[in-house]
């Protein structure tokens, strides 16, 4: 039985799925994807408390011997005969001549390079940049990282030949080839996307050589083969074909058959991100100040419109303060809690900005708070607040998407680690008033991964076909009506001038500060 592997190099885990040519599952493995002490190289910290790494070569080891895991499990009879990689967006590897990475990664959230912001600002509006990269100015892209290192570690800067993002890294290791992805080009602030190649203004703007930049191919196609030395760091045969696969969140949609206008993907983890499929690129008008990201989809000749918030990260956080740990153990606990208290949490409120707000208005100084608390309230109410805060969010989220795109949503398609909790899935579908289905896999990532594989050697027709076969409803939540009046006369009454009042705060204390 021929078997496709599929990688997910993610923020806080690493998996590695084997599927069927069905597309259905047949093993995993799983392992934390690490992040490094903070390296000193060049003494650039400007906000320590924001800074985060990897090292590249233990994020290699620890995909091969996923793999290897995974191999070991099979049976005589299965035999893996491609595979592709996914991976989280914006973060990357120089690399030198031959190939050995310079310094170390810097997390796609590090926020060291926030100052990058304004020196794009100096140079160019934020309306040129989305114009052409469909992204909104922002510190997480790899453009920034790049700038970073060449001012902080120039000797470094230097020597570096090549710029790969992480999944670009796991398949060069696999391969010895350099290249990277549309949906993976599409992260970095550098690409056109219209025209689906490198932006000679951006690179010039920001003087960076054209060369440090690899070529650029559309996901499900081969890229090379299994080297030797990687045949042996991961348990398989020498010339073994690798895929390209690409961003996390564009994988997941492809085995969500979140492929077309219609469905729309909610791939919630650390960051919750909604996606929705279009035809053409949305790159004009009210989408350049949205905040949202329109960028090159798996699919070939379609795009993609997105836009997140950082739920998994505010549950982590209450989790944290509430009973010491995030484990999904005590998560599920808290969600049990606060479904022990009413629709509205009585009264009680909470705007989830604590990483400022995110699209279609984003703010980076926004703040996250309570409002109402009185002695009565209790454990279940304050928990009950956070959740119905965060689906208020998603609402708004979803709303500016359908807005700037032209389309309704006929479904919200979760898939990600919250997907597993029924209670919050259900509160979503009671605040949204659309049906949340949670997909039969969870690991969709990379499973989209190894659906990409499995087209790059003909096994599925097309991206269609691969979807088609791969996708199947698990769960379905209905939206309660009377319970969904509820929610949709608070959203419009109450939750959405929150932000206007606590902005005023934000404005009010930087004045009294004298911070700018």
């Amino acid at each position: 039985m021929g078997i496709l592997l599929g990688l997910d190099l993610g923020t806080t885990n690493c998996k590695v799925v084997a599927i069927d040519a069905d597309g259905q599952p047949v093993t995993s493995a799983t392992a934390p994807t690490s992040t490094s002490p903070v390296s000193t190289r060049g003494r650039g910290i400007s906000n320590p408390l924001g800074s985060s790494e990897y090292d590249a070569e233990s994020l290699w080891e620890v995909s091969a011997r996923l793999i290897q895991q995974v191999t070991d499990k099979l049976d005589s009879g299965q035999q893996v005969v491609a595979l592709a990689v996914a991976s989280m967006g914006e973060a990357g590897v120089l690399l030198d001549t031959v190939g050995n990475p310079l310094a170390p990664v810097l997390a796609w959230h590090d926020r060291r390079t926030l100052p990058w912001v304004d020196w794009w600002r100096e140079r160019l509006t934020d309306a040129q940049i989305y114009r052409t990269t469909g992204l909104p100015l922002d510190h997480t892209y790899s453009a920034n990282k790049l700038l970073w290192y060449r001012e902080h570690d120039p000797l470094i800067f230097e020597r570096a030949c090549t710029w790969l993002c992480l999944a670009d890294w796991i398949t060069f290791r696999l391969t010895g080839k350099r290249m990277t992805t549309y949906s993976m080009a599409s992260r970095t602030m550098l690409f056109d996307v219209r025209r689906r190649t490198w932006s000679h203004d951006l690179l010039g703007a920001a003087h960076l050589p054209a060369d440090l930049l690899p070529p650029v191919v559309p996901s499900g196609q081969i890229v090379g083969v299994l080297t030797p030395d990687a045949a042996e760091a991961t348990n398989l045969p020498v010339g073994i074909p690798v895929v390209t696969g690409g961003h996390d969140h564009i994988c997941a949609a492809l085995a969500a058959g979140v492929i077309a206008p219609g469905p729309v993907l909610d791939s919630a983890g650390t960051a919750e991100a909604i996606l929705m499929t279009l035809d053409t690129p949305v790159l004009e008008g009210d989408s350049a100040s949205s905040g949202l990201c329109c960028g090159c989809h798996t699919v070939r000749d379609r795009y993609y419109l997105m836009g997140g918030i950082m739920s998994g990260a505010v549950v982590g956080w209450l989790s944290r303060l509430l009973a010491g740990d995030d484990a999904s153990a005590t998560v599920d606990r808290l969600m049990k809690d606060a479904a022990l208290a009413p629709p509205g949490a009585n009264g009680l409120w909470f705007l989830p900005h604590l990483e400022g707000s995110g699209p279609p208005n984003r703010d980076p100084d926004a703040w996250g708070a309570w409002l109402g608390l009185r002695l009565g309230h209790t454990r279940s109410d304050v928990i009950r607040a956070v959740m119905e805060g965060l689906s208020f969010a998603i609402r708004y989220l979803l709303e500016g998407i359908q807005t700037i795109a032209g389309s309704t949503a006929r479904e919200l398609r979760v898939v990600g680690g919250g997907s597993r909790n029924a209670w919050w899935q259900q509160l979503k579908a009671d605040v949204l008033g659309i049906p949340i289905v949670t997909p039969a896999v969870t690991d969709v990532t990379a499973q989209g991964a190894a659906l990409l594989a499995g087209i790059g050697i003909g096994i599925f027709a097309d991206e269609a076909e691969a979807s088609s076969r791969a996708y199947g409803s698990a769960l379905r939540y209905e939206s309660d009506p009377d319970c969904h009046a509820g929610y949709d006369a608070a959203y419009h009454d109450v939750y959405l001038g929150l932000y206007p009042v606590l902005r005023a705060l934000t404005l009010t204390h930087k004045l009294a500060s004298g911070s700018h």
